[in-house]
């Protein structure tokens, strides 16, 4: 009998309104993935795991940002391995996420998105599910965009469960490439993109630095800091006439973002927010500096 994988299982609420940026920080410290459990956000680790460091990250981002509401706490546990699929299935319905797509649960039945283009997702590691202000406000930007190119080649960094690049295939991109760190994320993409039969969808384990260039179109859902370090690469496979579509930032976090744009010759374009949420374009100015 092979041996059974056990987590170390952190979970951290209330969190809701934090949940994708804070997923994304406890990626980059280690956790195999995460997902969203009522107010909860729940991350697995290895065995390996070292729970003060990973706490000690956790602290200092909340200190950050303080600031009303009720402070979250976070207790550890190990698990087993579960079945995402059953673990998921209750929580998810149908989210209509832009003007023209919706985000479908994978056993819903056909003819659920109506006239609208649906993206369906299988529950996994990979977080996005369309449901949080910031996957839905690259959704909105990423369909306005391709409403007025629709031909155009877009990058997804940070992919997770795929549903930025599978969205913007849906839409009608001319290519799309999806770039994730995490194996397991990947492997969640790889499943929504069978699940949606858009094969042409490319899947790259890695960062942004695997890939040349240039896209018309470059897709960043992560946090602000890593945002920002990695803005000289966003600037270096963008397009000349490209747009950047970046969430996962508090509006707090905004003059940050929109100085590391203007140190690599970019400007914003256009801006949404939804609650303490921002979604910002960037492009390179054009016309008389």
């Amino acid at each position: 009998m092979a041996p059974v994988t056990v987590w170390q299982v952190l979970r951290i609420a209330p969190c809701r309104a934090l949940a994708d940026p804070l997923a994304g920080l406890l990626v980059d410290a280690g956790a195999l993935g995460t997902w969203e459990d009522g107010d909860a956000l729940v991350a697995y680790f290895p065995q390996k795991a070292e729970r003060a460091a990973v706490e000690g990250r956790v602290a200092a981002w909340l200190k950050h940002l303080a600031g009303g509401g009720p402070a979250p706490t976070w207790a550890w546990t190990e698990e087993p391995e579960r079945d995402w699929v059953a673990a998921g299935r209750e929580m998810q319905t149908p989210i209509p996420v832009s003007r023209r797509l919706v985000v479908l649960p994978e056993w819903t039945p056909p003819g659920t998105a109506g006239d609208r283009l649906a993206v369906r997702i299988r529950p996994g590691m990979g977080f996005g599910t369309g449901e949080h202000p910031t996957t839905a406000g690259c959704l909105e930007r990423l369909d306005l965009d391709l409403g007025v190119r629709p031909r155009a080649s877009v990058l997804d960094v940070g992919t997770g469960s795929g549903i930025l690049a599978l969205a913007a295939a849906r839409l009608g991109a001319g290519s799309v490439v999806a770039l994730d760190i995490d194996p397991d994320a990947l492997a969640n993409a790889r499943a929504n993109r069978a699940l949606n039969s858009l094969p042409g969808v490319g899947l790259v384990l890695g960062g942004i630095e695997a890939v040349r260039g240039p896209f018309d179109l470059v897709l960043a859902n992560l946090v602000a800091n890593l945002i920002v370090d990695l803005m000289p690469e966003f600037a270096r496979v963008l397009a000349p006439a490209g747009r950047l579509i970046l969430s996962g930032l508090l509006q707090s976090q905004g003059d940050r973002v929109k100085a590391a744009l203007a140190a690599h010759g970019l400007a914003p374009t256009g801006f949404s927010t939804c609650e303490e949420w921002l979604t910002l374009e960037a492009g390179r100015p054009t016309g008389p500096q």
